[in-house]
């Protein structure tokens, strides 16, 4: 297993990965004032190669050229304003690595911090300090992939990872699918957009289907001080979403991107243990069809601008044969500290554009203090409540 270490050396960059000492090649330069870093002594196999890379910049068009074998890694080192490694491809258990040098804050460039593309990827211990013009982490045709110990500090938006349709290209809109992304211990702050914009922001776009991601994981992630939306799911089957906590979302004040959490259009799954103290829209909003099954959440100081709704449901076209929504909720908690909301649960229910009106599911324990709203729950799918204060 190669470990490939990516070093810049003024203005130019050279990559590196080495068995032994003796093996190190020394590229020329007019200046010692800085030094390479250099790939531990430790590594099993012997590679020695260099790139023109631009600047401070790493730039690698097509990473499948370095020849790589399945399960080796890459290393970003300091000093390195943004990455671009296009047409990464490691193998199903054993993907490429991708991570940073000890130390290593990655960001300062223009357009996005880390841009990454191929399949069968993780990227672990990378950390992103971008400009707030700047996406922070992107992934656009990529499947089989992991983060995990990610953080972005600036940028327009945290993480984004979605296919946008390009007429003519078969593989970039459905059939074509987004499979296996998993997030583990991944934090955004400081963004001017959303905090986690994971799938196309609309199932049907341009004329074509989007690519739906199929199988999404999430766990222990957060979003603070977010633009807009903190958290944004959309068009996503098969989800596992489990510890989410956003914190002061849609500061930006935009009409429809002022939600602590989102997830809409064609999305199932299950999401658990998810958390929002003060956003300036609804808590959590629910656009779709298919099952949805939430248990756990704590929606803090929610509405603080809009004064709507603190969960807000409704139904969208079904594009994928999901079903009609089908909305299982437990062990939900509003609590308002100053600002009175509209109500505290709204659930619409709509038709609109062929969506179909949903199959009536249960919520349980959805507490809320009811001097914190002007009603307390309207419900036009006339899903059954048990327990809390709904009734009382």
């Amino acid at each position: 297993m190669k470990k490939i270490l990516v070093g810049t050396l003024l203005g130019s960059s050279v990559l590196f990965g080495c068995s032994k000492s003796s093996d190190l090649v020394t590229p020329t330069t007019t200046s010692t004032s800085e030094k390479l870093e250099l790939a531990s002594a430790s590594l099993t196999q012997n590679i020695k190669m260099s790139l023109p890379l631009n600047g401070t910049s790493v730039y690698i068009k097509d990473v499948s050229t370095l020849k790589l074998a399945p399960g080796d890694t890459i290393v970003i080192p300091k000093s390195v304003t943004k990455v671009a490694l296009y047409n990464v491809r490691g193998a199903s258990g054993k993907p490429i690595v991708v991570t940073a040098a000890a130390g290593a804050v990655i960001g300062g460039g223009t357009g996005c911090s880390f841009d990454i593309n191929g399949q069968y990827i993780k990227v672990v211990n990378v950390n992103i300090k971008g400009l707030s013009t700047s996406l922070g982490f992107k992934a656009y045709y990529t499947s089989d992939l992991a983060l995990q110990n990610v953080t972005v500090d600036g940028a327009s938006i945290g993480v984004m990872i979605k296919n946008d349709p390009l007429a003519g290209q078969t593989n970039t809109y459905y059939p074509t699918t987004i499979k296996n992304i998993s997030l583990t211990d991944v934090s955004v702050k400081n963004t001017t957009g959303e905090g986690f914009y994971l799938g196309n922001t609309a199932d049907y776009q341009s004329g074509y289907k989007t690519s739906p991601i199929i199988g999404l994981t999430v766990t222990n992630v957060k979003a603070e001080n977010t633009g807009w939306d903190g958290f944004q799911i959309t068009s996503a089957q098969n989800c596992r979403v489990n510890a989410v906590s956003v914190i002061n979302a849609g500061t930006a004040n935009k009409t429809a991107q002022m939600n602590g959490i989102t997830i809409q259009d064609a999305t199932t799954g299950s999401f658990s243990n998810m958390s929002v103290y003060k956003c300036t829209g609804p808590g959590l909003q629910i656009f779709g069809c298919g099952n949805f099954t939430v248990d756990g959440l704590n929606l803090k100081d929610v509405v603080l601008t809009s004064k709507s709704y603190g969960i807000f449901v409704d139904n969208r076209p079904d594009r994928f044969n999901l079903a009609a929504k089908k909305l299982i909720m437990s062990n939900v908690t509003l609590t308002q500290t100053s600002v009175k909301g509209k109500m505290a649960m709204y659930v619409v229910n709509g038709t609109l554009n062929g969506a179909k009106a949903a199959i009536p599911g249960t919520v349980t324990n959805l507490v809320y203090n009811t001097g914190s709203w002007g009603s307390k729950v309207v419900d036009y799918a006339k899903n059954v409540y048990y327990g809390g204060t709904i009734g009382k």
